[in-house]
C-alpha cells in the first residue's frame, strides 16, 4: 500500500499529514521467557489511546498474537506509533519471521451530494 499524506520522522513512528478519521490496526507475535503482564498501545503524541491498548498476560515461552483495530480521529502533525510495555522487566522476543506491525488508512469522507 503506497504511503500518501504521511512521513516517517523514525522507523518506529507515523506523522499525519492530513486530517480526519483513520482506521488503525496493529499486530505483533510475542513471547517472554517467563510469565509477564504485557501491554500493546496505539499512541498519538505519546499518549496512549485507551481504546486501542490491551493488556495481556502471557505465559513464558508460548507465541501470543496481539492484534486490534481502532478508528481515530487524528490532525495534521499528530505521530503514531505502538508501544510495548510491562510493569516489569520483561525479556520480549517477536515471532520467527514477524516483528510488530502498524497500518494507518485515512477514511473517506461522506460523499458530496
Amino acid at each position: 500500500m503506497p504511503a500518501l499524506n504521511v512521513t516517517y520522522p523514525t522507523a518506529n513512528e507515523i506523522t499525519i499529514g492530513q486530517a480526519g478519521d483513520y482506521e488503525i490496526v496493529y499486530s505483533a507475535l510475542v513471547s517472554t521467557t517467563g510469565g509477564q503482564e504485557l501491554t500493546v498501545a496505539v499512541r498519538v503524541n505519546d499518549v496512549a489511546d485507551p481504546s486501542a491498548t490491551q493488556t495481556v498476560a502471557l505465559t513464558g515461552g508460548v507465541e501470543t498474537p496481539l492484534t486490534g483495530s481502532v478508528i481515530l480521529t487524528l490532525a495534521a502533525g499528530d505521530v503514531v506509533d505502538l508501544a510495548l510495555t510491562s510493569p516489569n522487566a520483561a525479556d520480549v522476543t517477536f515471532g520467527t519471521g514477524q516483528t510488530a506491525a502498524l497500518t494507518v488508512k485515512k477514511l473517506d469522507g461522506p460523499a458530496a451530494i
